[in-house]
């Protein structure tokens, strides 16, 4: 089946309708160019803000919004995830956690940051609460997957590819390459827990082990005589890796190369790259969008409807501004390392405030096909007078109000 709209699609203008637009924005492969979309302000008649500079801390523009709105680099709803204290740290790599324990905003996700030093390994482990969803930042791994209709899969991750590892099944992940390796997991439970095969081992008799590989005589776990009933968590490889044994990248279901692909969406404020269930079919309960935006580019105020959001800063700085149901706003910036958590359909916005430079996120949501409601699509659905009515003005004042018959989702700020 074609992506491209067909004739029944559009209206007697050419143009789109929003559900249309929603089902091409999910469609494998689909490439949607809006370079010529307006400023946000402009198209809703809101004169630029010229008071405020760029990079400040009072944000003139978040009090045009509303005067509950803070500004400041500190929020409830972000966190430091690159500069906090790891829980596990060696010289083979370490690994950072934020779960509900020490970012208690979390609720239906997680996030980990894990750096692997050259051959440095993550033990086999498993989630039994929790899908894991992770993008490689820079680096190059292995990983092997062992399944519970005992499928077998070992193959290559590089950077700007993401990973698919569903609850329960064991994996690991170790440093091929000649670099450090960086990456950041997801998961679908504030709280993941956490099972390694070394620390499994160390629990079970050497009799019951022994029996189970069917040693005889039994004794090679009396050798082995790992008795250690803590898991490794981060372990060295004790041979010499070779990075060319991993030079060619091994194709496999449970990875997808998100940065290999054309953003599905690319306008004059930036470009997404969606990796969803419709572009990675293996997903369940999470999804990845890798996010960029152009200086002055803004990802107009939206919502999800059915998924939480976590996000982490791979480069640039940005501004957001989280409104939630209580009435209560929050304005803040966030650099490289941070993540900012935005509970399901919570009022938000997402600005590049660097007026030189691209700003990039990893969008992480917790269900494999998250929706998506606009501002731009929303308010234009409704008639002058209920426009009026709810901002007590007159109607004819929104006679000039463009009416968008689908989100712009990402657009240029400047102008």
């Amino acid at each position: 089946m074609s992506n491209n709209p067909s004739d029944s699609d559009l209206d007697n203008r050419g143009r789109m309708s929003r559900r249309d637009f929603i089902k091409l924005l999910g469609a494998t492969g689909a490439a949607i160019t809006l370079p010529s979309l307006m400023p946000l302000g402009k198209a809703f008649g809101v004169s630029p803000n010229t008071t405020g500079s760029i990079g400040s801390n009072t944000s003139s523009q978040a009090n045009m919004t509303s005067s509950q709105l803070k500004a400041n680099t500190n929020s409830v709803y972000t966190f430091n995830l690159d500069a906090a204290t790891p829980q596990v740290s060696n010289s083979n790599g370490s690994r950072t956690t934020a779960n509900a324990d020490n970012f208690p905003i979390l609720s239906g996700m997680g996030m980990l940051l894990l750096r692997l030093e050259k051959g440095g390994v993550r033990e086999p482990h498993w989630h039994p609460n929790a899908s894991e969803l992770s993008y490689c930042i820079k680096g190059q791994a292995s990983m092997t997957i062992f399944s519970p209709v005992n499928n077998h899969d070992t193959f290559t991750i590089n950077p700007g590819e993401m990973t698919y590892v569903p609850k329960g099944y064991i994996h690991d992940i170790q440093n091929v390459g000649n670099e450090e390796a960086k990456f950041v997991i997801a998961y679908n439970n504030e709280l993941p827990q956490d099972l390694g095969i070394s620390g499994s081992v160390g629990w079970m008799t050497n009799r019951v082990m022994d029996a189970t590989f069917g040693i005889k005589p039994p004794g090679f776990f009396d050798r082995l005589n790992y008795k250690d009933q803590h898991d490794v968590v981060i372990a060295p490889k004790p041979a010499v890796v070779s990075p060319a044994n991993y030079a060619v990248s091994t194709p496999n279901a449970h990875k997808f190369n998100l940065e290999a692909i054309p953003p599905q969406i690319q306008t004059a404020g930036g470009s997404v790259a969606l990796g969803n269930a419709n572009s990675f079919p293996i997903l369940d309960g999470l999804a990845l969008y890798s996010l960029r935006f152009k200086p002055g580019g803004i990802r107009e105020p939206h919502w999800h409807p059915n998924a939480a959001e976590l996000d982490y800063v791979i480069d640039g700085q940005a501004q957001l501004t989280i409104f939630s149901p209580d009435g209560t706003g929050n304005t803040f910036e966030m650099g490289p390392g941070q993540i900012v958590f935005i509970p399901p359909a919570y009022f938000h916005y997402i600005e590049n405030i660097d007026p030189a430079n691209t700003c990039h996120f990893a969008v992480f949501f917790n269900s494999e096909r998250p929706e998506d409601t606009g501002i731009s699509g929303a308010l234009s659905s409704y008639s002058n007078e209920v426009l009026a009515a709810t901002f007590n003005s007159d109607p004819t004042f929104f006679n000039t109000l463009p009416r968008i018959e689908q989100d712009v989702f990402l657009v240029s700020g400047a102008g």
